[in-house]
């Protein structure tokens, strides 16, 4: 379903019933000034940009936050996570950039070649692209999100990567089903992970960037190995022309650049991140989209938050927004499902009495009962803020005139 993201945003469509005016340290606002003054919407309002970082356009990408040029690491600006060529999903040109290298590998479609196989395959076969896009093919979105995801928000600075709040994208991927062509190989009982190998030079003590994943996680969840992104051929800088898809889990073990999948009786002493294999699974989660971070909005008047809300495919079943740091919470509205592994768009109406700056939380629940947390983990520093979703540390923060 294809919906023009500006219309549909920027007030098109009225607050549904039930869209809530949530609480402000001095209390409602008045009747009267819900009554007289329409709801400010991200179209009513000059927003600030959606990202601290310099924006600079990469070939083939729009304008983007320029974290580090090399390795080309680029968020999005919070105000394109939601596309307007593809609704709810982002944009190809706006879908965020991570790489750990300098310089990107560039596979052409012709020499291109698919290994499939290990110790623990009962078979090995070498594919082509083309080979790869006969087989049967199925369609996911879902939520690509790195495991530092804020980690630039935190104070004190925590070392790493320093993003905000667009290391995060979602898209509808297209490939092939990751379970088929393990089956197609066939797979030992005696196997216990699969590495993913990708075909670029991260260093010599590792040549080969490898990700891998236990079996048991595969079979239960819905991996691609994917050659469209939207409709499209994979982006260049999002690991054209193949990568893997995870749906669910944290996107630094998708694979970009995929040359090899080696299915292994032990683990793979190349794996990159150098710990203990997981599930990988991603945690509740909750992000305004706008208004953006900084945005001046006048005292007094009653504006429409907009934003998106994810977890590991249990399901959302509830968002919720805070005007005091968590004590008190009033629902929001949600939009309809486009899938258990994309983003659910949501909705809330608040109001501000106070100038100055003021912070609105947000956090999500799932069908499994999962909170997102309020406060970071006591150990965030020395986690160095991976897989840290504390709504606090993602606050959308205003300037009140």
């Amino acid at each position: 379903m294809r919906v023009d993201r500006r219309k549909f945003l920027l007030g098109a469509l009225s607050v549904p019933a039930g869209a809530v005016l949530a609480k402000t340290g001095m209390g409602l606002l008045g009747e009267q000034s819900a009554a007289s003054e329409a709801v400010l919407r991200a179209a009513d309002l000059k927003l600030a940009t959606g990202t601290p970082f310099p924006l600079v356009a990469l070939p083939g990408k729009a304008p983007m936050g320029q974290v580090y040029d090399r390795p080309p690491n680029y968020e999005t600006p919070a105000e394109h996570l939601i596309g307007q060529q593809n609704y709810p999903y982002t944009d190809n040109e706006y879908y965020y950039v991570r790489y750990r290298e300098a310089s990107v590998l560039q596979l052409t479609p012709e020499n291109y070649r698919l290994k499939i196989g290990g110790d623990a395959a009962d078979n090995e076969i070498t594919l082509t692209l083309d080979e790869l896009k006969r087989r049967a093919s199925q369609t996911i979105g879902a939520v690509g999100v790195c495991s530092g995801e804020g980690r630039g928000l935190h104070h004190p600075m925590i070392p790493g990567m320093p993003w905000t709040k667009g290391d995060l994208s979602c898209a509808e991927w297209t490939g092939v089903p990751l379970n088929d062509l393990l089956d197609e190989v066939g797979v030992k009982s005696s196997a216990l992970h699969v590495s993913f190998g990708g075909g670029r030079v991260i260093s010599l003590a590792k040549p080969q960037y490898w990700r891998s994943y236990l079996l048991e996680t595969i079979r239960e969840y819905e991996p691609l190995v994917a050659t469209q992104m939207n409709g499209e051929d994979i982006p260049f800088w999002n690991g054209y022309p193949v990568r893997l898809v995870f749906p669910g889990t944290w996107a630094p073990t998708w694979t970009k650049q995929l040359v090899e999948i080696d299915i292994r009786t032990t683990p793979n002493e190349m794996e990159w991140s150098g710990r203990e294999i997981t599930p990988n699974e991603l945690l509740p989660f909750s992000l305004i989209v706008t208004p953006t971070d900084g945005t001046q909005i006048p005292v007094g008047r009653e504006v429409e938050l907009t934003g998106v809300a994810y977890d590991k495919g249990a399901g959302i079943t509830k968002v919720e927004v805070s005007q005091d740091e968590g004590r008190t919470w009033e629902p929001a509205e949600l939009e309809k499902s486009y899938g258990k592994y994309t983003w659910r768009v949501w909705h809330a109406t608040v109001g501000f009495d106070r100038t100055g700056e003021n912070r609105v939380l947000c956090r999500a629940t799932n069908a499994e009962g999962e909170v997102q947390p309020t406060d970071p983990a006591p150990d965030v520093m020395e986690t160095g803020a991976r897989k840290e979703t504390a709504a606090k540390n993602f606050a959308g923060v205003y300037e009140v005139v």
